[in-house]
Parts: structure tokens; sequence; C-alpha cells
């Protein structure tokens, strides 16, 4: 076996704390260091992963391979960029960047170095994903695919909205599945405790005739993480919470069963880490091997979707007015 490659953690807050872990546990790493603006946490993580604080981000630079960058939004380009040009491959957490702008000039900074850019969109990694790419499903594109993914209020990643913040999970699963381009976005949304929307809905057009209708909520009161997907002949459900696939395919002969006319059945797949999982494969392309890693270009369209169902919003309050209760919330 080839050496383990020296990686470092850029914000380890509640999920660069979880990336530090998982590169402590791969045997394909050497867990190096991290850097983080409190510098209690940094060195809580620190002890506990076994490595080191660095002081600044280009003194951990010198000393890694690869990095994730976990930081807020808005600092993606700015530490991405700068490991880039220091030959250091980049796994970013999601979104890719604030804006499309941003995430170009990631990009193209991994163009000019030869390196790896990895966005950080777990769902590829579940199970039933993986499933229905292995069967080739994946490469039959839907007619409709509803996507729900509903979380209690959390106190994190509070500088997005829930559309950059959760439902852009969605966006790129929906956008892998479709491949096709988007014709029309209509959305509606509304921030409820913060400043930025916090509940949203999207149906989303494709020029192939497919439809996609999203939503997504981080006040909800229950936890909701569910996908279906509909082809011509099939119907595939995941339910990412309780880790169950229902997969149902026209059968005129099928006895009778939960979907008439069909034939098929529900059931409880394997748990996985998907984190893990999605560190494994980054460096396993670090490593120049083929994997299904989600590619920066991709990680630029689904921030390309999110930004559409935000500007979608914000035209539906243009047109209809914000309503009174609201306007002080978003003031």
């Amino acid at each position: 076996m080839s050496e383990p490659l020296r990686a470092g953690v850029v914000g380890v807050g509640s999920l660069g704390r979880y990336h530090a872990q998982k590169y402590a546990a791969n045997p394909r790493a050497e867990l190096v260091g991290l850097i983080d603006a409190d510098a209690g946490r940094a060195a809580e993580v620190a002890e506990e992963t076994g490595c080191r604080v660095f002081e600044d981000l280009p003194a951990l630079l010198e000393q890694v391979d690869v990095i994730t960058v976990a930081a807020p939004t808005e600092m993606h380009r700015e530490i991405g960029v700068a490991a880039l040009d220091a030959g250091v491959n980049v796994l970013m957490e999601k979104p890719i960047a604030a804006t499309l702008e941003e995430a170009d000039a990631l990009i193209d900074a991994a163009d000019r170095a030869g390196k790896v850019l990895q966005a950080g969109h777990l769902l590829r990694f579940h199970p039933g994903v993986r499933r229905i790419g292995e069967q080739g499903w994946d490469r039959q594109p839907p007619r409709y695919v509803e996507a729900n993914r509903l979380n209690s209020f959390q106190p994190r990643s509070l500088d997005i909205d829930v559309i950059l913040d959760l439902m852009v999970h969605d966006l790129d699963l929906i956008l892998h599945w479709v491949q096709s381009p988007v014709v029309e976005v209509r959305a509606i949304g509304i921030p409820v405790v913060t400043d930025k929307v916090d509940m949203a809905n999207a149906r989303i057009a494709f020029a192939n005739g497919a439809v996609a209708n999203v939503t997504a909520s981080r006040v909800a009161r229950k936890q909701v993480r569910e996908v279906r997907m509909f082809q011509p002949h099939r119907y595939v459900s995941l339910d990412f919470v309780e880790g169950a696939m229902g997969v149902y395919e026209l059968d005129e002969g099928a006895a009778e069963g939960p979907v008439p006319g069909a034939r098929g059945d529900q059931e409880t797949l394997e748990s996985a880490d998907l984190l893990a999982e999605e560190v494994d494969i980054f460096l396993a392309a670090c490593r120049g091997e083929p994997t299904i890693g989600v590619s920066g270009i991709e990680g630029r369209d689904a921030l390309d979707l999110g930004l559409r169902v935000r500007a979608a919003i914000d035209e539906h309050f243009q047109q209809y007015g914000i309503p009174a209760d609201l306007e002080e919330v978003r003031s």
C-alpha cells in the first residue's frame, strides 16, 4: 500500500469535526492538522483526533496533500483557491461556494493546478443511490421526482438559507438523475426563525419533459428525508431516515400488492457511514483512481440550481408581496 496522504481540515465546527474524525480513522490518510477560528474548539478536536493545531492556512498547506474545507460558505473561494494554488487537493463542503463566480474560480484553480476538487454532496454515496447507479437506472431519466427534506432547527449553517443548506442535496441528486437542462423554476419560501428562507418549495421543469417537486425545511417538528423517482416503467422510493428502499416495476401479471399492477418490494438497506465513504472516495481520486466523487462542476451545477430557486422565491415576493408579519423578520 502506498504512503498515506497527509490531510488537514479547515473549520472544525459540526461538520468539520466529523471530517477530521474520518481522516484520522482512514488508512489512506494521515491527519496532520487543522485550523479553526475558535482556538478552544480547535484544541479539543486536535486532541481527540491526534493531530496538531496550525496558526494559519499557509503553514497548514505546506504540510498536507489534501484538505477538507468546512469553513463558512463565504470563505470557500479564498481558502479553496489558496489550497489548489499550493498544490493541495480540496474536498469542499456543500455548497461549493456562495456564487457562481466563486465556484468558477475554484474550478479554474483546480484545472490550473491539475488537482482534485470535489464537492460534499453525501447522498451520492447512500446505498440506495449507489444501487440505482449499479443497476443502470440512473441512465434512464425519470419523468417525475419528488423530494422532501425536513429537519428540526439546528443553530448551524445559518450563514446560508435552507436552499443551500438542505435542499441542495436533493437538487444535486435530481440533476444527476435527470441529465437535462432546467427550463423553468417556480418557488415559494419564507423565513421563520432566521433572516433567511427557512422553508421552501420548488417546482423544476427540464427540457426533456421531466418535472421535480422539492420541499425543504429546517424548522420542522419531525425529521423527513425522502426521495421518490418515477420512470416510465419503474418507481423507486428512498427513505434516508429509515434506511428503506422500495422498487416497483410495471407487470400486468403481478399479484396484488402495495402497488397494483406492479411487482416489487420494500427493503431495509444496510447502514453506511456516508461521510467516511465520501472521504475515502476523495482520497482515492487524489491517488488518480476512478471514483464516483462529486466533481467541482457538478457542485457548481447544484449551486446554480439552488440560486435559481432562490431567485424564483424573490420573484414571487416581488410579484405578490411579503406578508406583513414577515417584513420585520426580513428587515
